[in-house]
């Protein structure tokens, strides 16, 4: 049984943390940004972003420690959609997959949102199995970038629903 687990909201408390999992190697490979990211920086970031009514920012932690960051941001009145991701602590050792654990606890939350219709994400050519891992949970390529070697896809509310409900009615 899992215990002693949360996913909430960020907090100026966290930071300190949230900056070395963002800053790790394996972190920033997959991230488009792949700069080490100053602390200063970060700072001013979380001031200007957590104002916003947009700061969909969430930790999973276990017994207080963080494992790793989910989150949506650059919403689309238009589209009705945010832009969402995820990194987790490349340090532990476990056999738990907790980038589905946040995954799945991040669509939760970003769908809650009654003005969201669809989740979008980028990924990096290099990535295709992170590709094909987020096709099996429903996204679909809605375009490809060429010039910058990306994947954009996205997933539907309805779609997430349908996957949903076969997680909890599935025997595991």
């Amino acid at each position: 049984m899992i215990e002693n687990y949360i996913f909430e909201k960020l907090k100026a408390s966290d930071l300190d943390t949230q900056l070395k999992l963002r800053n790790q190697i394996n972190v920033r490979q997959a991230s488009f940004n792949k700069k080490i990211i100053a602390k200063s920086e970060h700072l001013k970031w979380y001031k200007e972003a957590s104002i916003s009514n947009d700061f969909d920012y969430y930790a999973l932690k276990h017994n207080d420690l963080m494992i790793g960051v989910g989150y949506g941001n650059d919403y689309s009145k238009k589209n009705k959609s945010l832009l969402w991701g995820f990194y987790i602590d490349s340090q532990i050792d476990s056999e738990i997959k907790y980038g589905s654990i946040i995954k799945y606890l991040l669509f939760e939350k970003l769908f809650k949102n009654k003005q969201v219709e669809t989740i979008r994400c980028q990924v990096l050519f290099e990535f295709t199995w992170i590709k094909e891992w987020h096709e099996r949970w429903g996204h679909t390529v809605d375009k490809t970038n060429y010039n910058e070697k990306y994947y954009n896809l996205s997933l539907k509310k309805e779609t997430w629903k349908s996957i949903r409900d076969k997680i909890y009615n599935s025997k595991l």
